[in-house]
């Protein structure tokens, strides 16, 4: 025989689906306390437990004098979001065009540099079996490049560069970006790419950030022939090969 649940599993559970029900959205009020005493005839401690188990899955939060307030949603799903350009069974040849110092005040201001300071601007192209791909021009503040008169090779991978001069794993730092398809693209991108102005290109824009010291590492424009382009989310348990 299958053990009671008890009342405050009962209660938690029930507003557990009342939140991924969709009726909410994050940031709106929750329930008083008193409100749930009285909807579900419970004791005030009985309450209590199930709004801190809701509080210790991520659902809520409580802030006192101000009440519970949705913090997540169905709409939150974690999930695995990948990009499946997957490069790994084709040729792939970087061209290093140039590392340039730069003081342009956009690109200084995004990367939290004083007017008197400067960043390097690092220009590649990379071929996937001889075909154009991407187009990247990395922004990168003046003491996070060890020796700008360095052969351009070096700088085949930016996330090395990082390893072996500051032993900074980029790979394990903060980071945003934002993808799109854009028509927004420069002369140099459209002839690289092959592309004429009626062909929008994917432009990923990524801001990587220092965990420790929360210091702009890189500010980097990618530009990507649409052709190579695709991504997949799935959830977290489950793949659709």
């Amino acid at each position: 025989m299958q053990a009671k649940k008890p009342k405050y599993q009962v209660i938690k559970e029930n507003l557990y689906h009342l939140i991924m029900s969709k009726h909410y959205k994050k940031g709106d009020l929750f329930f008083t306390e008193a409100e749930l005493i009285q909807k579900y005839k419970a004791s005030s401690i009985t309450i209590k437990r199930a709004l801190k188990e809701l509080e210790n899955d991520g659902f809520i939060s409580r802030k006192q004098g101000l009440g519970t307030f949705i913090k997540k949603t169905s709409k939150d799903k974690v999930v695995h979001f990948s990009y499946t350009n997957n490069t790994s069974n084709h040729q792939e040849d970087v061209f290093i065009l140039s590392l340039e110092k730069g003081n342009d005040p956009y690109y200084l201001s995004l990367l939290g540099l004083h007017k008197t300071e400067h960043y390097y601007t690092l220009s590649r192209q990379r071929w996937i079996d001889n075909e154009p791909y991407l187009f990247q021009k990395s922004f990168i503040p003046h003491d996070y490049i060890a020796n700008p008169k360095a052969d351009l090779s070096s700088y085949t991978s930016v996330y090395q560069r990082f390893f072996e001069d500051f032993k900074i794993q980029m790979a394990e730092q903060d980071f945003s970006q934002k993808t799109d398809l854009t028509l927004d693209y420069s002369h140099e991108v459209a002839e690289f790419l092959q592309l004429d102005k009626k062909q929008p290109c994917v432009r990923q824009l990524k801001l990587t950030k220092d965990k420790i010291s929360h210091r702009i590492l890189e500010y980097a424009e990618v530009y990507k022939n649409w052709k190579f382009f695709q991504y997949r989310i799935n959830s977290l348990h489950y793949d659709w090969d």
